[in-house]
């Protein structure tokens, strides 16, 4: 038997999340792409619901109180906002497309995606306010950068994180007050 832990059954998870979607997140073969047997599964998390629950608080942890932090670290605006736009390239994309359509039959589930939509939007507004933008034009303009992320991930195909750069760069350039607004970058 292989001794993992906990991270293990998540990255594992997002992976199957990933590839087949909610419906291919099942036990057997969770256990199988860890290399485990479901015993350890049930020793780490209890049952099913005890797993779901750990991997959406780990999702939520780890893609968006961790983009919160870094951000938090960069005083110059134009500077957080550049983290935000690469950490977003960074989601795991075509699992959070997963967990987006799960949680459309599952309450559970809409319950984290809203707090974890509704905290991204706060943290890209704070970053958008601390630039200059008022607090109403902050809250529009982080909800569209926020539509253009998940829009981008529903698209079939999957995610081209070039290309969403690209579209985060475009909202950049609407502000009046950016650089590549003034056309101070190339």
């Amino acid at each position: 038997m292989t001794v993992t832990n906990r991270e293990g059954f998540f990255d594992a998870a997002m992976r199957l999340l990933a590839r087949e979607g909610r419906g291919g997140l099942r036990l057997a073969p969770l256990c199988r792409a860890v290399g485990v047997t479901s015993g350890s599964f049930y020793h780490h998390f209890g049952g099913w619901d005890g797993f779901v629950d750990a991997l959406l608080a780990h999702w939520e942890t780890v893609d968006t109180h961790r983009l919160a932090e870094l951000a938090a670290r960069e005083t110059d605006p134009d500077d957080r906002l550049d983290v935000l736009k690469h950490l977003a390239l960074t989601f795991p994309h075509e699992a959070e497309a997963a967990i987006r359509a799960w949680a459309h039959g599952d309450e559970r589930v809409a319950a984290v995606q809203r707090r974890v939509d509704a905290q991204r939007r706060r943290v890209v507004a704070d970053a958008l306010e601390g630039g200059g933008l008022d607090p109403e034009r902050a809250e529009r303009h982080a909800a569209l950068a926020l539509a253009v992320l998940i829009g981008h991930q529903q698209q079939l195909g999957g995610t081209d994180v070039g290309e969403l750069l690209a579209l985060f760069d475009e909202l950049t350039a609407l502000d009046p007050r950016s650089a590549a607004h003034r056309g101070d970058r190339p």
